[in-house]
């Protein structure tokens, strides 16, 4: 068996922008990955009746029903049909751990680590670039998660320019997700294209600010990065959500500088060293009969080997 974490991501800078001419928006943002995962446990399918296929099982009752729809699946089809290859017969189990409906991508993450694996598993060396494009047709924040870590994300998120894995460190930040507040991505692009106006912003300050801190030990001791944050879907989530606000505010409260929504939310999140005082405060303001709090890190890189028996074919550390 191969087990793989998928990390989850947040976007420092997200400017949408208005829609191209086959519906989707233009976007520009800044995306960096999360220490906060999903699982994936990629097993052969007994040879018996030599099946070709995939076998999807789920932690999330809900999602192992829907599993024909899930963007693993996808995946799993798509990477097929595009290299022509024999199917390899799966069994995967996802054990979901990164809140759905939150902007924090694991789907997303999860499909990209898919095409991973199978890039591996069928030996097809298909570059990054290769599997980019490929995951371009799933979803617009999947080409993100082929490499992970910090990039700038660009057209309708197609265009990924990675960005050094080394050019700051691991910063910590703090995640938080209501519990009875999900928010559907299609149905926020919505809200914004009817309800708010188009501005281009450049990610310029805030790459310029991620670049100088290239020889600094701690970006937040010597840039204002919160100066920089942007969400464009907080224009139109906002006043529609009043608890999102109010998150903000008592995050503000807590200690936190720039509470940031991210993506298309529910979930936001804020830049802390996690001293004591402050974990205290946010734990007194985000009960967790009612939110989910995560302290954890940003992370350089993309889906990660956890495990490997059986002598499953050797995946690259380069890649995962």
């Amino acid at each position: 068996m191969l087990s793989v974490q998928t990390p989850a991501k947040i976007n420092l800078f997200l400017n949408i922008r208005p829609r191209l001419s086959d519906g989707y928006h233009e976007l520009c943002s800044v995306m960096q990955a999360i220490r906060l995962w999903d699982r994936l446990d990629v097993s052969p399918l007994p040879q018996e009746g030599k099946q070709r296929t995939i076998q999807l099982t789920c932690n999330i009752p809900e999602l192992e029903y829907r599993a024909k729809d899930n963007l693993i699946v996808k995946a799993y089809r798509l990477f097929w049909d595009e290299t022509q290859l024999p199917p390899l017969g799966l069994k995967v189990h996802l054990q979901k751990e990164i809140p759905m409906q939150a902007g924090l991508g694991g789907g997303s993450s999860d499909a990209a680590a898919m095409l991973v694996i199978l890039n591996h598993l069928a030996h097809a060396h298909l570059s990054e670039e290769q599997l980019r494009a490929m995951a371009a047709k799933l979803g617009s924040d999947i080409p993100f998660f082929i490499s992970g870590g910090l990039a700038l994300v660009s057209g309708k998120g197609e265009v990924v320019d990675p960005l050094p894995p080394n050019l700051v460190e691991e910063m910590p930040l703090v995640v938080i997700k209501p519990r009875n507040l999900n928010i559907n991505t299609g149905m926020a692009y919505h809200r914004f294209a009817s309800g708010a106006r188009y501005e281009t912003r450049s990610p310029e300050h805030i790459l310029m600010a991620l670049k100088e801190v290239r020889q600094k030990r701690r970006l937040r001791d010597e840039v204002d990065l919160e100066s920089y944050l942007l969400n464009d879907f907080e224009k139109v989530l906002f006043p529609e959500y009043p608890l999102l606000g109010q998150m903000a505010r008592k995050m503000k409260e807590a200690g936190i500088r720039r509470p940031l929504l991210t993506g298309s939310g529910s979930a936001m999140i804020g830049f802390t060293e996690g001293g004591h005082t402050l974990r205290k405060a946010i734990n007194e303001a985000f009960p967790a009969s009612s939110f989910e709090v995560f302290w954890t890190h940003t992370y350089r890189g993309g889906a990660m080997q956890t495990n490997q028996t059986h002598h499953a074919p050797e995946l690259a550390q380069a890649a995962l």
